[in-house]
């Protein structure tokens, strides 16, 4: 009989919740492995500052592993950590307000023509992931408080924590189609300003 070479199956999130609610605690570490990332990058968005969105990731899974006989497996366990990392980081936001946004930072010289192509030409989705991956990224996260709250942590939710459609629902307890809303409009909303804001550099520019 022919040796079995394939790799073993992962086990899902249900899998490991239940030997680390059986007693075997350093499962726990394949959850913190899953989706540290994920998180840290959904803390930046809120934060904007790379050792306070590490306290709040570090904090959110402290508190997840504290409490997770409170955890309801019947819901998304995704959404119900992704909740408490987004508890922490309004705390910690309260603590530590951010600067006002500072608009005349977002472009400078050809970068005003790079940046408002990239909104001319494509999708609002594609150009804002676009910019998250590039250098951009901090005066987007900022302009992102310029948006309501509920459309600003749905983007955030989608873009940075990788949240489904269905997730976002799910930690904002709307429908499907009301998040998916909210995306949208958040993402229409975020282009405008940042085409506005274009604009008001080329125009001054020009003077």
């Amino acid at each position: 009989m022919a040796p079995n070479n394939s790799a073993p199956e992962e086990l899902t999130d249900g899998e490991i919740l239940a030997a680390v609610l059986a007693g075997d605690a350093d499962q726990y570490a394949t959850i913190v492995k899953r989706y540290r990332r994920a998180l840290l990058n959904l803390a930046y968005s809120y934060l904007g500052d790379a050792q306070l969105a590490e306290d709040a990731v570090q904090e959110a899974f402290l508190n997840s592993f504290k409490w997770l006989h409170t955890y309801d497996s019947r819901y998304s366990f995704r959404t119900w950590l992704w909740r408490i990392l987004l508890n922490v980081c309004h705390r910690l936001r309260e603590k530590s307000k951010r600067q006002p946004v500072n608009t005349t930072t977002l472009t400078s010289g050809s970068d005003d023509r790079e940046q408002t192509s990239i909104l001319e030409t494509e999708v609002p989705c594609q150009a804002l992931s676009r910019l998250i991956d590039g250098e951009r990224r901090d005066q987007v996260l900022r302009l992102l408080d310029q948006l309501t709250p509920i459309q600003a942590e749905a983007i955030r939710l989608r873009f940075f924590g990788e949240m489904k459609f269905q997730e976002i629902a799910d930690a904002q307890e709307i429908g499907l189609p009301a998040a998916k809303a909210r995306v949208r409009n958040g993402l229409l909303q975020l282009a405008k300003l940042i085409q506005n804001t274009c604009q008001e550099l080329s125009e001054e520019h020009v003077r």
